[in-house]
């Protein structure tokens, strides 16, 4: 074979090597941030109406369960708007929690009083769960909005295979966590297992389960919050869900409304 035979050959050969390389990232590699937005798509709906039960269960003894009503819509500017309403047992019934942007408003049941929280305290505890005012109450913000995200490998959960991803805040926000590490099912793109750290250490641990179509999405009807710190968990089950719901309306997302709760 003559050496313009041999280095015809030699260029041909390398081109197919690289044509094919250059197709392999795009085929395999796959992008946390795309991985996270798809996911998020359960928070992306507006104008959300539910009723649902929240359990706590401490050192194994269970709380009578308290029923809740909840409205979400975003603000015309964009911002998260969400009111949460306790309508039993008797002992919190008029509880409302409203979240309007940054800002937190709290009615107490005891005292028909309203309080407004700092935005600090939306990491604490909410009904004495183990779900804080932010888990409960920024149900439209997404992950993808506040977190930056990035590939930490993959776990088989619950018999699905799951992208492992850890999430930092894109601010220095005091009141997001300081890391998040997020499960997600690599053939359907649901959120499996959330944990919260702080301090550099896991504190909780959230677990999404019955996923249910509802408007065309998947969404779970079934949250477990697990305490690392203490023998609690509390767990929200959703028995009414609607998108796009006539019952989510401007009024209820003004303290007006917390007051005239009854």
């Amino acid at each position: 074979m003559t050496e313009r035979k041999i280095l015809k050959r030699t260029l041909m050969t390398a081109a197919v090597f690289f044509f094919f390389n250059a197709l392999l990232p795009a085929q395999t590699e796959v992008s946390a941030d795309a991985v996270l937005k798809k996911a998020d798509r359960i928070f992306e709906l507006d104008n959300v109406y539910s009723r649902s039960t929240l359990s706590v269960i401490r050192s194994g003894r269970a709380q009578a369960p308290q029923e809740m009503e909840s409205f979400e819509s975003d603000a015309a500017d964009g911002s998260a708007r969400s009111l949460t309403v306790f309508r039993a047992p008797a002992r919190v019934r008029g509880t409302a929690y409203l979240t309007v942007g940054d800002d937190l408003w709290i009615r107490f049941a005891s005292t028909g009083r309203i309080r407004k929280l700092s935005s600090s305290a939306k990491k604490n505890s909410a009904a004495g769960s183990d779900f804080s005012y932010a888990d409960m109450g920024d149900g439209s913000k997404t992950y993808s909005d506040q977190y930056n995200a990035v590939l930490d490998g993959s776990d088989r959960l619950d018999g699905a295979d799951c992208r492992r991803l850890v999430l930092t805040p894109k601010a220095d926000n005091r009141d997001l966590y300081e890391k998040l590490v997020v499960w997600i099912t690599e053939e359907t793109s649901l959120y499996v297992k959330i944990e919260y750290w702080e301090n550099g250490a896991a504190i909780k641990t959230m677990l999404l389960e019955d996923y249910r179509p509802v408007g065309g999405i998947e969404y779970p009807f079934r949250i477990t919050m697990r305490s690392l710190a203490r023998d609690s968990e509390s767990i929200i089950e959703t028995e009414t869900l609607e998108f796009g719901s006539s019952k989510v309306e401007e009024g209820l997302f003004t303290t007006a409304y917390l007051e005239d709760i009854r």
